[in-house]
């Protein structure tokens, strides 16, 4: 009878954990192709961490690096989900050599509206305009510790 309750109690524990193990934060992309418009998006969809909000960063796909490649990002739009993130959270898209190509213009999100920025490609004299893209995109949301928030990152693409 002890040999069946500890057993028990080992099978409750595991499923326990197994529960919180898909809890985890998490960020799907997808790409948009609008050949008539010469356009693309690229959508990504985050969930944060269920005990802490936290979001994973996340690197395009090999797929979808290729198909962006030699594309100007000309505007992002990120848009809270309907379980909103924390307030002023911030994001930046990294390339391959770790430079944002937002321009810092992705920090302090609103946690209630849609907002959308042209890339700033110059802070000295606030140039904005399209960013070449040339290698894999990065991801990276933080300051966000609102558990299960959502959210949407587009860029629009162009060339």
């Amino acid at each position: 009878m002890k040999r069946l309750l500890t057993l028990f109690m080992a099978l409750v524990l595991m499923v326990a954990l197994s529960g919180s193990a898909s809890a985890a934060g998490s960020v799907t992309q997808t790409l948009d192709k609008y050949p008539n418009a010469n356009m693309q998006v690229l959508t990504y969809s985050w969930t944060g961490d269920a005990s802490n909000g936290t979001v994973p960063s996340t690197a395009t796909s090999t797929a979808i690096t290729n198909d962006i490649a030699g594309w100007y990002v000309y505007a992002i739009e990120t848009n809270p989900g309907t379980t909103a993130p924390t307030t002023l959270y911030d994001i930046v898209i990294n390339d391959a050599e770790s430079l944002d190509i937002s321009g810092g213009m992705l920090a302090n999100r609103s946690a209630t509206v849609t907002e959308k920025i042209t890339p700033r490609l110059d802070s000295t004299y606030s140039i904005f305009g399209g960013v070449l893209v040339h290698s894999v995109l990065t991801l990276v949301i933080t300051n966000q510790t609102d558990v299960s928030a959502t959210g949407t990152v587009k860029l629009i693409l162009a060339k």
